[in-house]
């Protein structure tokens, strides 16, 4: 019998991407996902995050932030999950 994992995080605030990093490296298969209304990402303050829907591709985010401010936002972080994953996914449980 073949496992799947799931690594699971507040809103995809990509806390989970080096668990799935390195369970994909060790030929796991994982997924992950977020939990939460939208993927929320630092902004210039605690009261303005940058929100951005699940499903919005990586690439998206990174031009988004760039424009905005290339020197406030931390675009590697955007760009390291952009290697395992196309955009981020809600985690939902349905009935």
């Amino acid at each position: 019998m073949k496992f799947r994992y799931a690594m699971v995080c507040s809103s995809n605030q990509n806390r989970s991407m080096e668990a799935h990093s390195l369970l994909k490296r060790e030929g796991f298969e994982v997924s992950s996902y977020g939990t939460g209304a939208h993927v929320k990402l630092p902004g210039p303050s605690l009261r303005e995050p940058n929100v951005y829907d699940f499903g919005t591709p990586y690439k998206q985010m990174y031009d988004d932030l760039r424009r905005k401010d290339s020197e406030l936002y931390p675009l590697l972080l955007l760009q390291f999950p952009s290697r395992y994953l196309a955009a981020e996914k809600s985690w939902e449980v349905k009935f």
